[in-house]
């Protein structure tokens, strides 16, 4: 079936927008249980509904959502132990956290952004989805002065390098970062390593999955202070 635009989707019968999620989600081999679907459907028309308004996603088909966004949260999920403090770092759109939230409701899941205007976008979702997240429209180094996490998260933050560079002064206040990185990671590595990045971080590449529709892959890095 021809992709429909956001508007037709989201204004349109829920049952279908609904079936063609699980169906992209069953493509990819994607296993979640049946009670999270309405709160991932609800999800998709709140973000594509404020798409209209600012711009927060180019994922504005149940398909792409299913194989960008979910993917990887999907996927980083399962680098996450139960009941982990997780800061989703640039949050933007809300992916990863406000997915890990509804796929992960053991995790205590906090959000922040620097640009306020996402940040109260994101925190009007989650409380519409009645999820118990705290949204901060700060960087995070200021909401590291003041709290403490087992992970970070972060997807199309920053390169490599100036993820080091942000959390230099901080590695003592989280375990680690899990960094949602494309194919052109290892140019990043070599990046920050030729710059003197990760001489007190230690980069491991936890799993690689690949880009639907692409001859490329994704990829979920660790950073741990060494």
């Amino acid at each position: 079936m021809q992709d429909l635009d956001a508007h037709t989707v989201f204004q349109g019968d829920r049952s279908e927008l609904d079936r063609r999620l699980r169906a992209a989600a069953e493509g990819l081999a994607i296993e979640l249980p049946a009670e999270y679907w309405k709160p991932i459907g609800d999800y998709c028309t709140m973000l594509w509904d404020w798409n209209t308004k600012i711009n927060l996603t180019r994922h504005t088909t149940p398909e792409s959502f299913v194989r960008r966004d979910l993917l990887d949260s999907w996927h980083v999920s399962k680098c996450i132990a139960e009941n982990e403090e997780v800061l989703d770092v640039g949050t933007g759109s809300g992916i990863p956290g406000i997915m890990l939230a509804v796929i992960r409701p053991d995790l205590q899941i906090t959000l922040c952004d620097s640009i306020a205007k996402k940040a109260n976008v994101v925190e009007q979702m989650t409380k519409q989805l009645k999820l118990k997240v705290p949204v901060y429209a700060e960087s995070v180094q200021k909401v590291l002065d003041d709290f403490r996490y087992d992970s970070l998260t972060s997807r199309a933050v920053g390169p490599i390098v100036k993820l080091c560079r942000w959390l230099d002064p901080y590695w003592h206040t989280f375990g680690r970062m899990l960094a949602i990185k494309g194919p052109k990671w290892p140019e990043e590595k070599t990046e920050a390593e030729t710059r003197g990045a990760l001489k007190r971080v230690d980069l491991k590449c936890l799993v690689s999955y690949p880009m639907p529709g692409t001859d490329s892959e994704s990829s979920i890095l660790q950073l741990k202070r060494r």
